[in-house]
């Protein structure tokens, strides 16, 4: 069959049109100019090239001339009982076909509607104050990690989420925080330490604007986040270091492989497995019955384990 008569078949024409409706359609109602639609075609060339593989991969360990399916088809269409021996071959591929397209479809609802909404933001504040970054997606793993309770939480991924209790404020997707000692004086404020620090880049950024500045939060997230990580540059463990000293200050991670460096077979430019095993902050319980340290040591373990996976494929489109 040429291409040309391949291309003007019937089922070639419909399944380009709908496609390409189904595109612009998308485009048209895209909340986000595009960046939806983006995504969503990216999931779907992931399904494509799963198939493809497996189907590469079929045809690799299925060799030889008794597994020939063009020749299997032909023998069962001779007899009833083959030809339904062959409808069932092809809805179990059609059924495998949905089970790879259908996940692969719907991967962009997989991302909290705010960080489709903000990552672009995030990665411009990246590139321009840590464009050196190893591993600059992880940087939306830790806006998951500091303000999402869910994917679907009404903090998720959003600049006023807050949280806030009597002795503590925590503002937005970094968790900017401050805290007040029992007299209700102020024990330590981020957000004028920032201020103080960054004054030409986050001059504007105060407790009465900063849930209105999505753009400071991010950049404050990049510079907090960049500042932890450096002081470990040394160390091939330097983004985790720098992740353990962004939820419990850079200090504390430094007495901690201290007391990894005098015990047994524990390296101190490792956080997995050595550092990690080292804690030293308190282990009383503070929020839903967690320490502390169980608090420190969860927030690495989902920033690199856990929450990063799901923003590899739109990180790199963003």
């Amino acid at each position: 069959m040429s291409i040309w008569t391949y291309i003007t078949r019937h089922r070639a024409v419909f399944l380009f049109v709908g496609t390409l409706l189904a595109a612009l359609g998308s485009l048209a109602s895209d909340p986000d100019s595009g960046w939806a639609t983006a995504l969503g075609g990216l999931a779907m060339l992931q399904g494509i090239w799963a198939v493809a593989a497996s189907h590469m991969i079929r045809k690799k360990l299925l060799d030889y001339p008794a597994a020939d399916m063009s020749k299997l088809f032909e023998t069962a269409g001779k007899e009833s009982t083959g030809a339904g021996l062959a409808l069932i071959a092809i809805a179990i591929v059609l059924v495998g076909l949905l089970l790879v397209f259908s996940p692969r479809a719907h991967a962009a609802d997989q991302l909290p509607a705010g960080a489709v909404k903000y990552m672009p933001l995030l990665k411009s504040e990246q590139q321009r104050l840590w464009p050196d970054h190893p591993r600059p997606v992880l940087l939306a793993s830790l806006v998951e990690q500091e303000s999402c309770i869910s994917l679907r939480s009404r903090g998720c991924w959003n600049p006023g989420a807050k949280l806030k209790t009597e002795r503590e404020e925590g503002a937005g997707v970094g968790q900017i925080t401050r805290a007040y000692r029992a007299d209700g004086s102020t024990r330590f404020d981020a957000l004028a330490d920032l201020r103080g620090q960054y004054g030409a880049e986050l001059g504007a950024l105060t407790w009465s604007t900063v849930y209105q500045r999505p753009d400071l939060q991010f950049r404050a997230l990049v510079l907090m986040s960049r500042d932890s990580a450096r002081q470990f540059r040394q160390a091939p463990a330097a983004l985790e270091f720098g992740d353990a000293g962004y939820n419990g200050g850079p200090g504390g991670v430094q007495r901690e492989r201290r007391a990894c460096a005098l015990a047994k077979a524990c390296d101190p430019a490792h956080w997995f497995g050595h550092v990690e095993h080292h804690c030293l902050k308190s282990r009383q319980p503070l929020y839903g019955g967690r320490s502390a340290c169980d608090i420190n040591r969860e927030h690495v373990h989902n920033v690199f384990k856990v929450r990063v996976q799901k923003y590899l494929a739109a990180w790199s489109v963003s």
